[in-house]
């Protein structure tokens, strides 16, 4: 106590407490070497605490140089050599790489493994086909559609179809070669005549593009005239269009339309083609009498393979035209007004927007016209008109045959 009271210049009162605190750290120095720790240490610091600031300083240097007498380092010092000796282990940590950041490699494994698959595997199941088309099975349009509607987009990206801009720069007025069916002389039940006859008939399609995809539209009505995929229709179904067409057989195969082998404006008639020989064509039968039993098939408005019966109402002849159509019932469309006479047929069969091109058959199965327009006949004023009669006009099939080539003998 003495040596420490003439180094530090400490009162003996200092000196206790020096010496105090001395066995303070010691005592800590030898608890840290499991030592147990005598209860006189809590007393120690609690006199250590209580000292001024300036004799804080003066007992922390006696300390000191009663540490580094009995051999201890100093805190900072050890400090200084426990970091040295942790540095080396971290670097040998950082080329190693660490459990986190091989769950974050492994982590980032199964990211990418969660990574959207390619298109083919994204892509939905492919709907249900449709009932087979006999005449007792429902139809239903809408799984029609959908089933069709991967076909038409899978040959729109693989290039495989044609505008309705292309198609109708081809629908110039020529006529068509074709080799017709020969004429039925069986007749038929009206069940069979639509199971039988409906394998001959095509939904006329156009696309509908939203995004990267494309939507079915159902346009008009066609039907088969040859055994090698020539399908007759309306001339006013191909319009200007970037769109796509197509033709959606009984067995809900969709095919592109070819090209367009013949037509002729002034009788509203179209010849095109797909590459098929699967279907039968259908025969023809030139003039069919007022009051002939007729069948209808067509697809008006989407409601696809839709079966009407009537009777042939009237044959007449409609004079040249002076502009065009602006009846706004009118399903048809003729664009340019016709400058000659033409020949059609009225029937009672109903039918609608999306009847064009449908076949009107007899009782014997032959195609005797061609579904085309209605018009309604009515009166009052134009803010309150009353509709009396739908006159629902076709085009005869002995017309259709005068512009196929070589022209059949008359039948």
């Amino acid at each position: 106590m003495l040596s420490i009271k003439r180094s530090t210049g400490l009162p003996a009162q200092g000196a206790r407490i020096l010496c105090k605190s001395a066995t303070l750290v010691l005592d800590c120095s030898l608890a840290k070497l499991g030592a147990t720790t005598p209860s006189p240490l809590l007393t120690g610091a609690q006199q250590v605490i209580r000292l001024r600031p300036c004799v804080i300083r003066t007992v922390l240097t006696a300390l000191t140089l009663f540490l580094s007498s009995i051999g201890i380092p100093p805190t900072s010092q050890a400090q200084e050599e426990q970091l040295s000796e942790t540095k080396p282990s971290q670097a040998d940590e950082q080329n190693q790489p660490e459990a986190s950041d091989a769950g974050k490699g492994e982590k980032k494994e199964d990211v990418s493994d969660a990574e959207p698959r390619p298109a083919e595997e994204k892509r939905k199941p492919a709907p249900p086909k449709p009932a087979p088309l006999n005449g007792i099975n429902y139809v239903f349009d809408t799984q029609i559609m959908l089933y069709a509607e991967p076909q038409m987009n899978k040959m729109i990206k693989a290039k495989q179809a044609l505008t309705c801009t292309e198609l109708e720069s081809q629908a110039t007025d020529q006529k068509c070669k074709i080799t017709l069916s020969e004429r039925s002389t069986k007749q038929q039940t009206k069940s069979m005549l639509y199971r039988e006859a409906s394998k001959s008939i095509v939904a006329i399609l156009i696309s509908r593009k939203h995004l990267d995809h494309w939507h079915i539209v159902p346009a008009a009505t066609g039907f088969f005239i040859s055994d090698d995929g020539i399908i007759a229709t309306n001339r006013h179904v191909f319009n200007k269009s970037d769109e796509y067409m197509f033709a959606m057989t009984s067995d809900y195969v969709v095919h592109p339309i070819q090209e367009v082998v013949g037509a002729n404006s002034a009788n509203d008639l179209a010849f095109c083609r797909i590459d098929s020989s699967q279907y039968k064509g259908l025969p023809l039968r030139r003039n069919a009498p007022v009051g002939s039993d007729i069948s209808l098939i067509s697809h008006p408005s989407g409601r696809f393979y839709t079966y009407s019966h009537g009777v042939v109402t009237r044959r007449y002849v409609r004079p040249p035209q002076r502009g065009p159509s602006k009846n706004p019932d009118n399903d048809g469309d003729q664009r340019a007004p016709v400058k000659v006479p033409t020949r059609w047929i009225t029937i009672s069969a109903e039918f609608g927007k999306g009847s064009s091109g449908g076949p009107v058959f007899d009782r014997l199965g032959n195609v005797v016209g061609m579904a085309t327009s209605t018009n309604s006949l009515r009166v009052g004023k134009k803010t309150d008109t009353v509709s009396q009669m739908v006159f629902r006009d076709c085009v005869p099939a002995g017309v259709m045959m005068e512009f196929l080539e070589p022209n059949p003998p008359t039948q």
